[in-house]
């Protein structure tokens, strides 16, 4: 389990005449990370700077900053800092400054990035990663209302559904809730069900509930 970001986000303040707009992306690779920097500093080729930090992996074992032209230490250390102190993980946030003419000193400046990373950070969601199951089971036509009445009433998400001879279900089940799953599933079924698919993969959770879609499921 970890905790990053559901979705890319924006914020944006502005302290003493300079606009300071924080942009924040979850990222798989130092790669990705490095694109998402490169697309800022595009979109943004007129501002002052273009400051940055990420963290990529579970266990956080890569972690860059930049502070790209501010005083040392300033801007992309605070940036960091705040993605640290969220326990954040495969997150690349930039803040970018457009200047005011207003100095704003050593300490503006850390309290100003670091504002515009956490305001982004709170805008994309902060959710944690766990391990689950994708699995799809196929069964008979007799068995599907108890079943289905099983998926939707203890927070299994039907994501994907198909009616031929058989019927054939696939969801989203947490690793720590799968032997509970196919036990209750062998019950309904005595066993005669067929299991199609069964790969590990992740999750959001947000609030303790699958975020499927949108959508929140309680397991």
């Amino acid at each position: 389990m970890y905790k990053t970001i559901l979705k890319e986000a924006t914020f944006e303040e502005e302290i003493k005449k300079s606009r300071f707009i924080g942009y924040i992306s979850p990222v798989l690779t130092k790669e990705e990370a490095e694109e998402f920097i490169l697309s800022i500093k595009e979109k943004h080729k007129d501002a002052r700077h273009n400051c940055s930090a990420y963290i990529i992996g579970e266990d956080a074992l890569i972690q860059k900053y930049d502070d790209d032209g501010e005083p040392s230490k300033t801007a992309g250390p605070p940036i960091l800092e705040v993605l640290k102190n969220l326990e954040l993980r495969n997150v690349v946030c930039v803040v970018t400054r457009y200047f005011g003419g207003v100095l704003l000193g050593a300490g503006g400046l850390i309290r100003a990035y670091s504002s515009a990373c956490a305001g982004a950070a709170q805008e994309a969601k902060i959710v944690e990663m766990h391990p689950c199951k994708e699995i799809e089971i196929e069964y008979d036509y007799l068995h599907h209302g108890s079943l289905e009445y099983y998926f939707l009433s203890n927070g299994f998400p039907i994501i994907e559904s198909n009616f031929g001879e058989k019927v054939s279900i696939k969801t989203l089940v947490l690793m720590d809730n799968e032997g509970n799953f196919f036990d209750t599933i062998n019950g309904i079924t005595s066993a005669t069900h067929t299991v199609k698919y069964n790969e590990k993969t992740e999750i959001p959770l947000w609030n303790g509930e699958l975020l499927v879609e949108g959508k929140t499921y309680k397991q």
